[in-house]
């Protein structure tokens, strides 16, 4: 049987450090604008997205050919708020209010925009901030799952994560996120995204595509070979090649590994960890 791989990571451009969700004293964060966004600049990072609660903020004063600071906002959804779960909404010109996920998905993507559910375990909000398995399993049209942020468990959220692959449906990707409100939860989770350029053009398309990683430490890079799913690491790593069912087609240790695809996956996805670190793909 001939085997297909659609790989995610087939485009040009280096891998480019990337925050999506972090809060400035906007709404409920410690750092002015331009303070977070030079913090981040001096970190490596290319590319930032405010997210203020409910409000998008707009920061300039770094920008060069080598940082982009980019407007999202994360937006509790609800009829009454501050109740509600959170959805992460980047390249958007305001804030939505009323209505139920569903609709605010749907005039996100209108507009051009990207959404994504945040920390989907969240028990906050007097327990109403977590994504329901029902509203995982359910909602259409939203790219990513956060499943690295300081305020949840990666487990709990990788689970909700999963509930979506497993749909059958247009792939919804894993993100790691910092969701910086003070300086201990600075830089503890972003993505490495593939892209020719720092443009904001650029970065839409490759979030769209899935041609990233979400990291909380290493480096890594993948790929295809053949009819083989590859991995290269900057340190070894414990490597898990995971199908669409969970489970686990192949565990190894090192700094590279490969896959050999028999066909029967649907897709595979790479989890690797190292001490506190980790890496999905």
């Amino acid at each position: 049987m001939a085997v297909r791989i659609d790989d995610p990571y087939a485009v040009p451009g280096p891998y480019r450090k990337v925050q999506l969700h972090c809060h400035t004293t906007a709404s409920d964060g410690s750092f002015r604008p331009a303070e977070l966004l030079r913090m981040y600049k001096a970190a490596g990072y290319a590319f930032v997205f405010l997210t203020d609660h409910n409000r998008v903020t707009r920061c300039d004063v770094h920008d060069d050919e080598t940082f982009l600071a980019l407007p999202g906002t994360e937006d509790t959804v609800s009829y009454l708020r501050p109740l509600g779960p959170h959805l992460l909404r980047l390249f958007v010109a305001g804030s939505l209010r009323g209505g139920g996920a569903q609709g605010y998905i749907d005039q996100t993507a209108a507009a051009g925009g990207l959404c994504g559910l945040c920390h989907p375990s969240w028990t906050g909000n007097l327990w109403t901030g977590a994504w329901p398995p029902d509203a995982v399993r359910s909602l259409r049209g939203f790219h990513f799952v956060e499943i690295r942020n300081p305020h949840t468990r990666p487990d709990a959220d990788v689970a909700r994560w999963e509930m979506a692959l497993r749909r059958g449906m247009p792939p919804v990707w894993g993100v790691a996120v910092d969701d910086c409100h003070r300086r201990a939860q600075f830089n503890r989770g972003w993505i490495a995204a593939r892209v020719p350029h720092v443009a904001a053009g650029d970065l839409h398309d490759a979030l769209r595509r899935g041609a990233f990683y979400a990291s909380t430490g290493p480096a890594g890079e993948f790929g295809v070979s053949g009819t083989a799913i590859t991995a290269r690491f900057e340190e070894p790593m414990a490597v898990r090649f995971i199908d669409a069912q969970g489970r686990v087609r192949l565990a190894v240790e090192g700094a590279e590994a490969e896959y050999p695809v028999r066909g029967d996956e649907h897709f595979i996805r790479i989890d690797a960890a190292r001490g506190d670190y980790r890496i999905w793909s």
